[in-house]
């Protein structure tokens, strides 16, 4: 018995690595960072880029306290003009 593979699911997922040279992949980096700053307060996020763009890992850096991590956070965003975007908690 055969049966034909739906190629519609696996078609259109990028299966490449995120790379700075595209827009998208950045956003989505940063993204992924601001939903993982929401989360762990006390933590700050940042994607690191090899030398070719492509993603190499993200460092988490963790504060003594929120005041701090926030005075870092305010610096940081400022200095690279960056908004994070606005997450909800979700019920559990």
């Amino acid at each position: 018995m055969e049966y034909d593979v739906d190629r519609w699911d696996t078609d259109d997922y990028d299966y490449s690595v995120l790379n700075n040279k595209n827009p998208r992949d950045v956003e989505m980096a940063r993204e992924y960072c601001d939903e993982h700053e929401f989360y762990y307060k006390e933590h700050t996020c940042e994607p690191t880029w090899e030398d070719n763009g492509d993603l190499d890992k993200y460092i988490i850096e963790l504060h003594e306290n929120q005041k701090k991590r926030d005075a870092f956070v305010k610096k940081r965003n400022k200095k690279r003009n960056h908004t994070p975007k606005k997450f909800k908690r979700k019920d559990r």
